[in-house]
């Protein structure tokens, strides 16, 4: 591989660019290279793409072609997420050009295939043997990213100790380059996941210093609100409490009715109103910022890309686009008429609860059924929840119990919201934040019980620590990134924000 600084200039070599008849090959694939190179960062994907396959299809033997064929494994798995197609290319250069200089970076990406396309957590050792042999290579420079992505494996796998090593290794030993900020992000994440909140926050705090500016600054922010409100407030010996926001009020012609999901994501306050048949989406300060119709809806969720998944009685609306979905029956395919939660992963596969069916039934991204899940055993569900690394939660509508499940199935953790020290009455929500900390909510106490990312009790929250009796008859919630609450009022009719 080498290296090609690319430039803005007046005029650019494209595809279509007369090229002189005793031009060399090497100058005509570099040339290519560049062209590509500028299109992908326009985001003109077709014509970069184009440009790689040239020098991948005509020019195999020049010094750029291991180049070409990186970014075109680059751009299958990180614009496509097409796994296959992505692997394909970077196996080539290590097929056929496995001492080039893109060799370390084919093992780092590998290692980013496995990684992102791993459901259950089984292939995870195959992606950390891939970060592995970029240190073949010395001095290559995506030693950092291999780095991090060591750090980031370690800490699906549960594994937060070698993680933090991982993270710290990134931050002593290439302390200037991108990754630094989010390994520190990583560090103070694995310290929240090992019951050490208050040097997690020590290292959001730095994260934030060394990083001013950055997205992860903002990120580390969030952290820090979210953690010391539960940690920090009881340190000083103090209540954990969240204030009324007073001026977030959300205007309407008519008070808002029969509102039965409420979720935030970084685009706004997403409001589902059975009776007017309607998703709004309202901004921090309680302005309409948009609104969408649904046909007959009664779920609400956003996954891990921002998206809203609605579960519709007879489809789920997920990007703007209905899906049906059937289960076999003797007489053919039966269509589901009776939906009420969906939920959908990273990976695009999509859970569905039927009251009919009275299971959560696994679906593929096209509609296709995997299975029941976890089993065929009858359920009254009635909430659903997924946190970031796949595992689903659900609230059983006859026992008000959350159970947590693996993405395989596997039961991780059941909480027995009625016994223990919350004691709750009537749990009728559940809620994550970005820590993995679970929130439920009662309907007939108005109070909050909040475990941590290991499902273990953290705090109540009473009606007078939620602004001092703001909430009556909360009937669904959730957290927004730095552990701001928005709660709907059934006897107010009103969206609440606690902070």
């Amino acid at each position: 591989m080498v290296s090609i600084a690319v430039f803005a200039v007046a005029v650019m070599v494209t595809p279509g660019a007369s090229i002189s008849q005793g031009q060399a090959p090497s100058d005509l694939a570099r040339q290519h290279l560049e062209s590509g190179i500028q299109f992908y960062e326009q985001q003109r994907y077709n014509q970069a793409l184009n440009d790689f396959q040239i020098i991948v299809t005509s020019m195999a033997t020049s010094e750029y072609a291991d180049d070409a064929l990186l970014r075109i494994g680059r751009y299958y798995l990180d614009v496509e997420e097409n796994f296959a197609k992505s692997k394909d290319s970077l196996d080539s250069i290590l097929r056929g050009y496995p001492t080039s200089d893109s060799a370390p970076g084919a093992y780092y990406y590998l290692g980013e295939v496995t990684y992102r396309s791993d459901r259950t957590g089984r292939t995870l050792d195959d992606a950390l043997a891939n970060y592995q042999r970029v240190f073949l290579y010395p001095g290559n420079p995506w030693i950092p990213a291999a780095l991090y992505s060591t750090g980031a494996a370690l800490e699906r796998q549960g594994r937060f100790q070698e993680a933090v090593d991982a993270y710290f290794q990134v931050i002593v030993d290439h302390p200037r380059s991108e990754w630094t900020g989010g390994a520190r992000l990583g560090v103070g994440r694995s310290f929240v996941r090992q019951g050490n909140p208050v040097e997690a926050m020590a290292q959001f705090q730095e994260a934030r210093n060394t990083h001013p500016e950055s997205r992860e600054a903002e990120s580390a922010l969030d952290w820090l609100t979210l953690l010391f409100r539960l940690y920090g407030t009881r340190m000083l010996g103090q209540n954990v409490t969240f204030r009324r926001d007073p001026g977030f009020n959300p205007v309407l012609k008519d008070k808002l009715n029969d509102v039965v999901a409420i979720r935030a994501s970084a685009a706004g306050i997403h409001v589902l109103e059975r009776d007017k048949k309607r998703v709004m989406t309202f901004d921090r300060q309680g302005k309409l910022a948009g609104s969408q119709q649904a046909v007959e809806p009664f779920g609400l969720f956003v996954d891990a890309r921002g998206e809203l998944v609605v579960a519709n009685e007879r489809a789920v609306t997920v990007e703007g686009k209905p899906v049906t979905f059937a289960v076999p029956s003797e007489k053919g395919p039966k269509p589901l008429e009776k939906i009420r939660l969906a939920v959908r992963d990273r990976l695009g596969e999509i859970y569905v609860y039927d009251e009919n069916e009275k299971k959560l039934l696994r679906f593929s991204p096209s509609g296709d059924l995997v299975g029941p899940f976890p089993d065929a055993t009858p359920r009254e569900i009635l909430r659903v929840e997924m946190d970031p690394a796949g595992n689903l939660l659900l609230l059983d509508k006859r026992d008000r119990d959350v159970t947590v499940l693996s993405p395989d199935g596997k039961a991780i953790a059941r909480i027995q919201t009625q016994k223990g020290q919350w004691s709750l009455r009537k749990a009728v929500d559940i809620a994550l934040d970005p820590a993995g900390y679970l929130y439920v909510l009662d309907e007939q106490e108005a109070k909050i019980a909040v475990f941590d990312a290991s499902y273990q009790f953290v705090t109540l929250l009473t009606q007078q620590n939620l602004g001092g009796g703001a909430l009556t008859k909360p009937v669904t919630l959730d957290v927004d990134a730095s552990g701001d609450l928005y709660v709907y009022d059934e006897k107010e009719k009103a969206i609440i924000h606690l902070h």
